[in-house]
This record gives structure tokens, C-alpha cells and sequence, in this order.
């Protein structure tokens, strides 16, 4: 659900930090992963998917293959946010 998302419950008490990165991190709010992804793709490939690494938001540019990106990020995910994962599925693709 995209509204639970986009929804932080903040603290009574403390900063609130570590609802924010529950919140960054969480498997219903991917586009930490996606932005993440995109960038190390970029670094790999010259290019990213979505072109505009620095803009996700509404003006900026759409991914080329959006399903590369959902696939890509939730992966990250699911291997625990692993950077040395991630590069290793990158290097050792066809794609390569």
C-alpha cells in the first residue's frame, strides 16, 4: 500500500532516527533500494536505469526498463541491503 509507505509514526520521545531508517529501509517504501541500485548500475555500466541518478521525483527521467529496477532492488533487499551481493549478481550477468 502506497500510503502506508509514506506514512512514519514518530516518537514521542527521541529523534526519531531510527523510525526514519525503519522507514528508508523497509520492503514498502523500495526506492531507497531503487536509488541505491540505479547508482551502482551507473557505476558499472556508464549508464543508469532510470538516467537521471540524481532525480527520481517527478521531473525527472522514467527507467528504461522498470521492471530491471523493481527486480534489482527488491533483490538488494532480500539479500539484507548487501552491496558485495549486488555487485557480484551484476558482474557475473550476461548483461556484463
Amino acid at each position: 500500500d502506497q500510503d502506508s509507505a509514506a506514512q512514519i509514526v514518530w516518537p514521542r520521545q527521541g529523534s526519531g532516527r531510527m523510525e526514519l531508517a525503519k522507514w528508508l529501509t523497509s520492503p514498502q517504501n523500495p526506492l531507497t533500494a531503487r536509488v541505491f541500485v540505479n547508482r551502482i548500475w551507473r557505476w558499472h555500466f556508464g549508464e543508469g536505469i532510470v538516467e537521471s541518478t540524481e532525480n527520481f521525483g517527478v521531473l525527472g527521467s522514467p527507467p528504461t526498463q522498470p521492471k530491471l529496477l523493481d527486480w534489482l532492488a527488491m533483490h538488494f533487499i532480500e539479500s539484507g541491503w548487501s552491496t558485495k551481493a549486488l555487485h557480484r549478481m551484476i558482474l557475473r550477468s550476461s548483461t556484463y
